[in-house]
């Protein structure tokens, strides 16, 4: 039996991508800890994974997200561009790129306490294997102060380590003036306080684990010469009754429309209101089912085939979809793979979004409407287009097969046990 400690910072996405593999690891006979913020303690048992608190609470959908600076430096980022455009914008923009994808200008970053307290726990603990979230680099200090093996698990496209590459080829380029190295600094002042030398040979590691756990399907994963696990995204939707008619057939093709941060900016602001986007939509012969909160709605009038709910679970609903419209996130994408279900993708701009939008699209698997040119006309022309044309939805059942093709998180067990005997003490 193994001790494994599971590390996540406090978002409900990120805490989602954890779930499958952890139960796997506890049906496998280990003994499993996930260690987050305190305000994600809740989300945790609420799983059924016994939860550790450390560092002060980060309330990410509070008052900590509502500080300018970070939505303004997140909005603006450049991630959404091909990478050769990236690439093309030289030095400054790689260097502000790396830096905000690895996080350390955020608080569950930079927060002190939250290294600390997970230092602390995994040293009295003990863990054999540290999993970490691949934007908890907490994870991995407190594997080398504990003496654990530790792996990173992605959660989306592995846009740090190619950043990384994108860094490291312009860095000795730079005049030394312009040698920036942020990540560097956060790394020797952690390292420093458990009695460890920061070394450049350390970084790799650091920064994208002894091994990553890649849940990516096959056609979407960047390249990379990284010592990688595959693994097949299980979706998690949280714990949830099931609405009787989510398993009922519709007598019309059914459509979800789930909206991410990009969308909800847009209903109601200066674009499109929610009761045009609703009417619109609802004029194609079809059941639409759409993901709307009551700050969304205000008075807006619902037309009659279209059923509004504050949640439902994807994994639950999709099988009876013919079409997504989504912002492409991690757990919204994977689902709509999983079940086969032609997408639409209205792309947030945080972090492979819109690059996960053109691989649809790629793959003849969905259409993207960028979030600029976005307009309910011109949603409701490629939801018509995707409805229409079976290809869409042949082209979907080819990804899903090459997802279910991939190994499961029970799979994969023997091994992360493996490899966990190989890297333990060697950190």
């Amino acid at each position: 039996m193994m001790r494994v400690l599971f590390t996540v910072f406090a978002s409900k996405a990120h805490m989602y991508n954890v779930v499958s593999l952890a139960w796997a690891m506890r049906a496998a006979g280990h003994e499993v800890y996930v260690a987050g913020h305190p305000d994600l303690v809740d989300m945790i048992t609420s799983t059924g994974l016994p939860a550790v608190a450390v560092g002060n609470a980060l309330d990410m959908g509070g008052s900590w997200q509502g500080k300018g600076t970070w939505n303004q430096e997140v909005l603006s980022r450049g991630l959404s561009a091909p990478h050769e455009e990236q690439l093309r914008q030289g030095w400054d923009h790689v260097l502000g790129e790396f830096t905000l994808a690895c996080g350390v200008r955020y608080e569950f970053l930079a927060d002190q306490s939250f290294v600390d307290d997970m230092v602390k726990f995994a040293c009295a603990w003990q863990p054999d294997l540290v999993v970490w979230d691949a934007l908890t680099f907490a994870g991995p200090i407190a594997a080398i102060a504990s003496g654990a093996a530790h792996a990173r698990l992605l959660f989306g496209l592995d846009y740090v380590n190619r950043l990384y590459d994108d860094f490291r080829q312009l860095y000795d380029r730079q005049p030394p003036e312009q040698q920036d190295d942020p990540l560097t600094d956060w790394f020797t002042g952690r390292l420093s306080r458990i009695g460890v030398e920061y070394q450049p040979s350390m970084a790799t590691e650091l920064l994208t684990g002894q091994w990553t756990i890649d849940p990516m399907p096959s056609w979407m994963a960047l390249p990379t010469k990284l010592p990688t696990v595959s693994m097949r995204a299980v979706p998690y939707n949280g714990p949830t009754t099931i609405p009787s008619w989510v398993y009922t057939r519709p007598d019309k093709p059914r459509v979800c429309l789930t909206l991410g941060v990009s969308m909800r900016e847009l209903l109601g602001g200066a674009m499109v209101s929610t009761g045009e986007l609703l009417t619109t939509l609802a004029e194609l012969d079809i059941e639409l089912i759409a993901t709307l909160d009551a700050s969304q709605l205000d008075s807006a009038k619902i037309p009659g085939n279209v059923t509004v709910v504050d949640f439902v679970p994807l994994n639950e609903l999709l099988p009876s979809c013919s079409a997504i419209v989504h912002q492409a996130g991690f757990g919204t994408h994977t689902n709509a793979v999983t079940h086969g279900v032609p997408s639409i993708v209205i792309p947030d701009p945080f972090w492979d979004e819109a690059e996960c939008g053109r691989l649809f699209e790629q793959r003849g698997a969905g259409l993207t409407l960028a979030p600029a040119e976005f307009t309910p006309e011109a949603l409701r022309t490629k939801l018509a287009t995707i409805l229409e044309d079976p290809s869409y939805r042949y082209h979907a059942g080819e990804i899903q097969q090459d997802l279910l093709a991939a190994p499961t998180p029970h799979d994969i067990i023997p091994r992360l046990e493996e490899l966990t005997r190989l890297n333990r003490g060697r950190a």
